[in-house]
């Protein structure tokens, strides 16, 4: 942790009140790793294995559902929204519930009145021979 120096004395005091010490043996393995090279590594795998995710779910979302969406957030990330044209999102989540299928609705994410209707989709966890099969399973068509 990078603090003003007048503040180290308060915050060594709460850290000490939350849990006596550091963890030193998970921050020595962390350091290893990260000097070793293995967290570049990783993170190049992942962003190679995310983009190729993104690209699955992007090009099955518009494959399958055409008109019907519009992708946002899709440069980038691990998650991202589609806005759904006529279909009320709390409602298409009950249905891919009953399909196996766990989505976000977009509207719970406004704090207001919801400015669209749509999903947050994340695809970090999900194996990339999944996505397509999964996307055919919303089955918009059946509202």
């Amino acid at each position: 942790m990078v603090i003003p120096s007048d503040l180290v004395e308060h915050f060594t005091a709460v850290r000490f009140a939350m849990d006596i010490t550091p963890p030193g043996f998970f921050q020595s393995v962390l350091a290893d790793f990260i000097r070793e090279g293995h967290f570049s590594r990783h993170l190049r795998r992942m962003r190679g294995l995310y983009s190729e995710r993104r690209a699955v779910l992007v090009d099955s979302l518009r494959k399958e559902l055409g008109p019907k969406i519009q992708i946002s957030g899709e440069q980038a990330g691990t998650h991202l929204s589609l806005i759904l044209k006529g279909i009320e999102d709390r409602k298409l989540v009950e249905r891919a519930a009953k399909r196996n299928l766990w989505l976000v609705p977009l509207s719970s994410s406004y704090l207001g009145k919801a400015v669209h209707q749509g999903l947050v989709l994340g695809f970090g966890s999900v194996a990339t021979e999944a996505i397509a099969p999964a996307v055919r399973k919303l089955g918009l068509d059946s509202r």
